[in-house]
């Protein structure tokens, strides 16, 4: 199987056995096993270590001599390994036993597919599905090419199997054009940037597709979530470099980027980010039988961007 299945470590000490029985019940299992820790502080290491002395497998743990977040690893994995094929699993997410071999099939289908990924359902910190999930993605062919030629943004879950080889030609996980320190604005949305990066070979006939179908149990905070800010400006940016793509331009770096954005232009992604957040939190708080706190979320949401509200209610609720 020429594949890898890599999971990016940082103190996930609490969940990672879970997520390696799920890799262990796989219904095929000849894939190579690539760890990276990203120098964690726990003792994520040691529960590796002892998992794997218990359930004896080929695995591959590579220690970062520095913490330098979750895009960083996924892009040192993608030139660590010499596989064609790469896959990504949190370390706190769970697989269902036939993931790997559902999405793979799919790849190994059809030549012209660069990436398979599959739905997600939301589970919470102890492990149970609390309602929603993410099945977003085109299932076929055709409507991703219509997205890709439009220059829309490629939406997709994290877990899929891509073509590694076909990533690094555009690319693959960047980390370049940042500035330093944090927040690391490279963590954010790193995905979609990518699977946008990669929708530029449609022009080849490549395609990303997902499968309909829930494949992995995707862990899922409560909350507010003080990321959603840089979440929104870097989905703005890799929207600004798609057009320009599009138009024959070279990209912009995102310090280039940031720098271009007037103070006003700030302020409103801000606004758009709290909303978005109260809302997504406040219906999440309403399924889950808390009508009050949810119902004051939604109230938050509407009274800081009334648009964005009208907008979801028309799309979404009314549809």
């Amino acid at each position: 199987m020429n594949l890898t299945l890599a999971i990016c470590v940082y103190n996930a000490a609490r969940y990672i056995e879970k997520t390696l029985q799920s890799v262990l019940a796989q219904t095929v299992d000849d894939f190579h096993l690539l760890i990276v820790n990203d120098c964690s502080t726990d003792h994520s290491v040691s529960v590796i270590e002892s998992f794997f002395a218990g359930h004896p497998r080929q695995y591959e743990l590579v220690n970062l001599e520095e913490n330098r977040g979750i895009c960083y690893a996924r892009h040192f994995a993608e030139r660590h390994v010499s596989t064609d094929f790469l896959m990504f699993l949190d370390s706190d997410d769970i697989l269902l036993p036939d993931a790997i071999e559902r999405m793979w099939a799919k790849i190994q289908s059809d030549a012209d597919l660069i990436a398979v990924g599959c739905y997600l359902d939301y589970i919470d910190e102890a492990g149970q599905k609390i309602g929603g999930g993410l099945y977003i993605g085109e299932k076929e062919k055709a409507g991703f090419m219509a997205k890709a030629a439009a220059g829309k943004l490629i939406f997709m879950q994290p877990t899929a199997i891509y073509n590694r080889l076909e990533a690094l030609r555009v690319g693959g996980y960047q980390i370049d054009g940042f500035p330093p320190g944090k927040p690391r604005y490279q963590d954010f949305c790193e995905d979609l940037d990518l699977w946008t990066r990669m929708s530029d070979l449609y022009a080849e006939g490549k395609a990303i597709v997902v499968l309909p179908q829930v494949l992995c149990h995707y862990r899922k905070g409560s909350g507010l979530s003080a990321n959603s800010f840089y979440m929104l400006l870097k989905m703005r940016y890799t929207k600004c470099n798609v057009r320009r793509r599009r138009a024959g331009q070279g990209n912009m770096s995102f310090i280039e980027f940031y720098d271009s954005l007037s103070a006003d232009e700030l302020s409103g992604l801000k606004r758009e980010a709290f909303a978005a957040d109260a809302l997504r939190s406040g219906v999440m708080s309403i399924k889950q039988g808390k009508i009050v706190k949810g119902a004051l979320l939604v109230a938050r949401s509407i009274i800081a961007r009334p648009g964005y509200f009208i907008d979801k209610l028309k799309n979404n609720l009314l549809k």
